[in-house]
């Protein structure tokens, strides 16, 4: 499981750490179809065989993922995801894989809300939601400004995000997210791929072994 850093990771002349990395549903749902491969380097016939299917852009970001854990196994990655994320996943039409996302992405969420109740110095029993919070105004304007974006859930997502105070959107939704990067700097956030990422953090590969 990706983890979030305990405290601040500081290096002088290095690009600025993350702060919190936000993943989107589509990130949470390959890190768990192809954790066997990102999270334990097993790469059998059938996941090479599915990569292969998906595209040469796609098997670039899972490799980028399976680095990325990688490089953050000792110091971990502050990563965050909402609510949102979770209704999405129920909606899964696969009984079975539905099960497996949404137990994953509730691991996720659990480990999101203890470590950020944590890094916030807030009792266990408050809720992460009461901790950074819009008004429907704020989100309205932050949702206006991402009108070019074809899909409300994802503008959603995205005001999501800038609430929990992250400052990089993770996805790997390449026609409706990611091809929309421009836009979504305009709300204080980077949408980034897994391999832009992976370069972003690669200069801090010292301090986070």
């Amino acid at each position: 499981m990706l983890s979030v850093r305990s405290g601040p990771i500081h290096g002088h002349g290095l690009p600025p750490f993350p702060k919190l990395i936000f993943l989107d549903t589509n990130i949470v749902q390959n890190l768990s179809s192809f954790g066997e491969f990102i999270y334990d380097t097993a790469l059998t016939p059938n996941l090479a065989s599915k990569l292969e299917s998906l595209g040469e852009r796609f098997g670039e970001d899972i490799y980028a993922l399976a680095d990325f854990v990688a490089l953050g196994h000792r110091a971990g990655w502050p990563i965050a995801l909402s609510s949102r994320t979770l209704t999405e996943l129920r909606g899964v039409g696969q009984p079975k894989k539905r099960l497996r996302l949404i137990n994953w992405g509730e691991r996720l969420t659990d480990y999101f809300t203890s470590s950020f109740v944590e890094s916030h110095d807030v009792v266990e029993e408050s809720s992460y939601r009461e901790l950074t919070h819009f008004t429907c105004i704020q989100r309205r304007r932050l949702s206006d400004l991402l009108a070019s974006l074809p899909q409300d859930v994802d503008r959603q997502l995205i005001v999501d995000a800038r609430e929990f105070g992250c400052d990089i959107f993770l996805t790997m939704d390449y026609r409706t997210i990611w091809k929309y990067r421009d836009e979504i700097s305009q709300v204080g956030l980077r949408a980034m791929r897994p391999v832009e990422l992976l370069e972003h953090v690669r200069p801090w590969a010292g301090l986070l072994r």
